[in-house]
């Protein structure tokens, strides 16, 4: 029954559009903190693994080889072939890591038929694409003499939907296909989240325990209460408890962990912090961030404010989000201060506190020059199309470096790199 419901759910995704890439910026899978945040998030780590990986097989003269597991609609396959090779600048177009002619072979594989079918549609034109239904509980979908892959991917929590030792039979099997070297991406669903801490204190005792999950967040908010919404059961991870479970089991193998990277990702910014289905004292900061992004839309500010409430069992984790509460209110107090006194360039040029962290003092400059030029631009509504989105991106610079890999966020991104 539970498989039922996790079928059932993708099928409707399907069905109402979701997996289409022109959904509204305000809500929806495809929404702006989505585009400007979570994917762009995703790319700059990936690149760092995957730039030298492209770099030794063009001097091979081979094409790297991905298996996209749980891969959905075949999304991974734009992730993949849109990574930054480096920073953009002004007077030049952007490079990227690799291409679709990089990629010999890209295996999607997915339990749901619906997702499939639709990947088989999205990547029509690309001959190298196939799709394949196959339920990774029964491991690792090889067919005998199938060339091991460069890349095991997955993306958005894909992963989550395993137990432990469906999981753990999965990378191991990755592991014994290893030639030379692979990577391994994991795509999870973080334990530490504010969107759910009420399933904290349960982890103490066995974090391996599946807990009940939703995706309500793809429905319009108008119509959540109207649509009957699938639950399943969803492993949650911390980063050290993952990491040590990746490593065993490579160690089992026989394999060595050459590289690994583990990063949180929409730390206050995940799907469920709008629909405040497991925390009803979340904020809906994703909202208010998609606001701020959105074009000739005005935000209210006060709503990006974050009020941390501790956890009893939890003292790190309530350093940790101590932390970044300050912050974050520190560049949002500063930018409806700056936008209060805007006729003021005295003020706006002051430095900010000097106690502040060097990167939020960074920030606040960033915004008080944004609102001096502001009135200067040719635009139809500064506020709205230049501070605005510049505070979003400023708020986004400081999710990105003070992340920890804690799994205190919706997604934990975990990259490994495997060598034999």
């Amino acid at each position: 029954m539970k498989q039922l419901d996790v079928l059932k759910n993708y099928a409707k995704a399907v069905a109402i559009g979701a997996y289409d890439s022109d959904s509204p910026g305000l809500f929806g899978k495809h929404d702006n903190v989505r585009r400007y945040w979570e994917d762009r998030f995703n790319r700059t780590v990936l690149s760092q693994f995957l730039e030298p990986l492209v770099e030794r097989q063009r001097e091979a003269n081979s094409g790297i080889r991905v298996m996209d597991l749980g891969c959905g609609a075949g999304e991974g396959l734009g992730i993949l072939t849109t990574l930054p090779k480096r920073p953009r600048n002004l007077d030049s177009e952007p490079e990227r890591v690799l291409s679709y002619r990089d990629i010999s072979c890209y295996k999607g594989v997915d339990i749901s038929p619906a997702m499939i079918q639709k990947g088989k549609e999205v990547h029509a034109k690309h001959s190298q694409a196939s799709f394949n239904v196959c339920d990774l509980n029964e491991g690792l979908p090889m067919e005998p003499g199938e060339a091991p892959y460069d890349v095991y991917f997955s993306s958005y929590g894909s992963l989550s939907h395993l137990n432990d030792e469906s999981f753990e039979q999965l990378i191991g099997q990755i592991c014994k296909n290893v030639e030379d070297r692979s990577i391994f991406v994991a795509d999870l669903l973080g334990r530490y989240s504010y969107e759910w801490p009420c399933y904290w204190g349960e982890n103490k005792d066995n974090g391996s325990i599946m807990k009940t999950y939703s995706m309500s967040y793809i429905y319009p908010p108008d119509a959540r209460g109207e649509i009957e919404v699938e639950r399943f059961p969803i492993r949650f991870w911390g980063g050290e408890e993952f990491d040590r479970f990746v490593t065993q089991i490579a160690a089992s193998k026989g394999v060595k962990v050459a590289k690994r990277r583990l990063c949180d990702r929409s730390i206050l910014v995940g799907r469920h912090m709008n629909t405040r289905e497991f925390n009803p004292e979340a904020p809906p900061l994703r909202a208010a961030v998609n606001s701020l992004h959105q074009i000739n839309t005005r935000t209210d500010l006060s709503q990006l404010l974050f009020e941390y409430h501790p956890h009893p069992d939890h003292p790190h984790l309530n350093r940790f989000f101590d932390k970044l509460q300050d912050s974050w209110n520190a560049v949002v107090y500063a930018c409806m201060d700056a936008l209060e006194h805007w006729r003021n360039p005295h003020k706006l040029q002051t430095e900010p506190p000097a106690g502040e962290p060097p990167l939020v003092q960074d920030a606040i400059r960033t915004i008080r020059k944004a609102v001096r030029c502001a009135p200067n631009m040719r635009l139809d509504d500064p506020r709205a199309n230049l501070v605005e989105p510049q505070l979003a991106y400023l708020l986004r610079e400081l999710e990105w470096n003070l992340q920890q890999g804690l799994g205190a966020s919706h997604g934990l991104l975990a990259v490994y790199e495997f060598k034999k």
